[in-house]
């Protein structure tokens, strides 16, 4: 799992991906909601389930991916309102996808780089 993520950067950097996953998180509700009519009810349950995950950092890449994808296919749908609203999440969507998380996400949490600190070797005499 540590391969799809290049690097959980803190600070201001991790500020903006945290602001970034929680917009597109928001916008993919909404148009979730909008789509109920116009997409399948499983498509919209796993932009539901993507947008979620986005929030909180799980598994970012691949829910990034994902919700592209959906929302690419809601692009094909026939109302304009929804083909507008799906640049933004589509583009912001793809860009996390290649960035990852960042520091303040449940993936840095669980997959993140870990420092190892060695003891003293307690078999050592001196």
């Amino acid at each position: 799992m540590q391969k799809l993520f290049s690097m959980f950067p803190r600070g201001a950097p991790g500020i903006a991906l945290l602001l970034l996953r929680l917009f597109v998180g928001a916008v993919l509700l909404s148009n979730a909601v909008t789509a109920l009519s116009a997409l399948d009810e499983v498509l919209v349950c796993v932009l539901v389930g993507c947008a979620l995950a986005l929030a909180v950092g799980f598994i970012t890449p691949i829910a990034a991916a994902l919700a592209v994808l959906i929302e690419t296919i809601g692009l094909n749908a026939d109302s304009i309102e929804i083909a507008l609203h799906s640049f933004a999440p589509i583009v912001i969507g793809t860009a996390l996808a290649l960035l990852g998380p960042g520091a303040y996400s449940l993936d840095a949490r669980l997959f993140g780089r870990r420092l190892m600190e060695f003891g003293p070797d307690l078999n050592d005499d001196a």
